[in-house]
């Protein structure tokens, strides 16, 4: 019976996963640089931060599903993003463009003004 009720909690939490409703969100590329579009807002890169620290993924990249969307720590997903694609170890933090309250410890890494 544990084996049978093992087997059915595997199936239905990969079933589960699978089915998941990822947000399709578009990017702009400017030439200098690319920003990730998500409804009304705008986020651009700010810093490399560790793939480790990024939770759960909740959209992927212009219909490519190995572009990653993901939630960074415990910050707003409406102030900040994560982009990690499954070939490296690390990620992109995307900052939404109105954002001027930064968290202690992060630090721009790109110089974009707009």
């Amino acid at each position: 019976m544990k084996k049978f009720l093992f087997m059915f909690m595997s199936v239905t939490m990969l079933f589960c996963s699978c089915n998941e409703k990822l947000i399709n969100m578009t990017s702009i590329d400017n030439g200098e640089y690319t920003s990730i579009v998500w409804d009304d807002k705008k986020y651009v890169p700010f810093c490399v931060v560790s793939k480790s620290d990024c939770g759960k993924k909740i959209g992927y990249i212009n219909g490519e599903k190995y572009n990653v969307i993901s939630l960074y720590k415990d910050l707003s997903p409406d102030e900040w993003l994560a982009n990690y694609l499954t070939m490296d170890g690390g990620a992109i933090l995307f900052k939404e463009i109105n954002v001027s309250d930064i968290p202690y410890g992060l630090q721009s890494e790109y110089n974009i003004n707009e």
